[in-house]
C-alpha cells in the first residue's frame, strides 16, 4: 500500500538540542519530539512546531482529497 506519510514518527530526545524549525525552541532530554526522516537525514521538531507541521500537512491532504 502506498503512503505519502512514510518517514514520520515520534521519539524521545536522548539529549537537549534545538528544534529544526525554530532554533528558539529547545527540546529537553526526555521530551517527545517529531522525527522526520528525509533520505539519510533526520530532522527533529518540538511539540509546538510538530503540531503546526502536522496541521498544515493535514490541511493539504484534505484539500487534495476534496479535489478528487
Amino acid at each position: 500500500m502506498k503512503s505519502i506519510v512514510k518517514n514520520v514518527s515520534w521519539d524521545v530526545a536522548l539529549q537537549s538540542h534545538k528544534c529544526k524549525r525554530n532554533i528558539k525552541h529547545t527540546i529537553a532530554k526526555g521530551d517527545r519530539r517529531l522525527k522526520v526522516k528525509e533520505g539519510r537525514n533526520e530532522s527533529h521538531y518540538c511539540m509546538q512546531c510538530a503540531e503546526t507541521i502536522l496541521k498544515n500537512g493535514l490541511s493539504k491532504v484534505n484539500t487534495l482529497i476534496g479535489d478528487i
